[in-house]
């Protein structure tokens, strides 16, 4: 299990990086949230989450005979646009028109395009071996010598919620999975019940997530600057800013809860114990 939280944290703190906002003087006409996620990179942020979760699903230690009806469970599970699909349905009636212009107005600025370019950019799967080496030896430079730099990251952190969303949403994704499969099983344990499990084998889920956000924050933004740095977390703390993160956090963890308990369910049809 303890794979597959650092994969759901790593999942859930590309949601967090890759939605990033910022306010812009150019003027455009209202969006859609669905023009909103496409601009923003969201749309291809999720269509990483589905291997993401799967490889972390496939690296716990288990018996041959799992880990192949994992791969066949974890088949078609996460798919990007379902999921998509799914978040926009949830928040489509949560923002208001006045709302969706200021969005849209900051993807139409160079500054919109650049901050929107360095997360794509630091999400993409062939940077995770230099995230991964540089993220921490940037971090512990900013720690030794550049408090301004660190307070603004830890300040972004904070305005979109970033590690109470990783915490939670690794939280709910394991609960899906082992409530999926004690379903199928035909052996339900209570809500608390499974929680205390999941609590159990999770560890340190806060503390880990902490660490690799503020790690992965270093690394994606290392080339911005500190004064578009403070734009950014100006408009993070705006009422439009802040009420689409509000939506953010909670539509994605719903759908990708759902999703994990599907797969649960699934991973039981695949081990023989109920049928399709």
């Amino acid at each position: 299990m303890s794979s597959f939280v650092s994969h759901s944290t790593r999942m859930a703190f590309a949601l967090y990086c890759l939605v990033l906002l910022i306010t812009g003087t150019v003027a455009a006409p209202a969006q859609t949230i669905s023009d909103i996620n496409k601009a923003n990179g969201f749309h291809e942020m999720l269509a990483g989450i589905g291997p993401s979760v799967v490889t972390g699903i496939k690296s716990v230690p288990a018996p041959r005979k799992v880990k192949e009806a994992l791969s066949a469970a974890a088949e078609g599970a996460f798919d990007a646009d379902k999921v998509e699909k799914a978040i926009e349905a949830r928040i489509s009636r949560q923002l208001q028109p006045a709302e969706l212009t200021d969005l849209a107005a900051f993807f139409a600025s160079p500054l919109g395009k650049r901050v929107t370019g360095l997360e794509i950019q630091a999400s993409d799967p062939q940077a995770l071996e230099r995230r991964k080496i540089e993220g921490p030896k940037i971090l512990a430079e900013l720690q030794a010598g550049d408090p301004t730099r660190l307070a603004l990251y830890r300040k972004i952190i904070e305005d979109i919620s970033a590690v109470d969303m990783t915490e939670a949403m690794t939280l709910n994704a394991s609960y899906a999975v082992v409530s999926g499969m004690l379903a199928a099983a035909g052996q339900p344990l209570s809500d608390q019940q499974i929680m205390a499990l999941v609590h159990k084998q999770a560890g340190n889920i806060r503390e880990k997530a902490e660490k690799r956000i503020m790690e992965n924050t270093a690394f994606a933004y290392r080339d911005l600057s500190l004064d578009d740095l403070g734009l950014y977390e100006a408009f993070l703390a705006s009422p439009a800013g802040s009420h689409y993160y509000d939506q953010m956090q909670v539509a994605p963890g719903a759908a990708i809860t759902d999703e994990a308990r599907s797969l649960g369910q699934r991973l039981f049809v695949a081990l023989g114990y109920r049928k399709a």
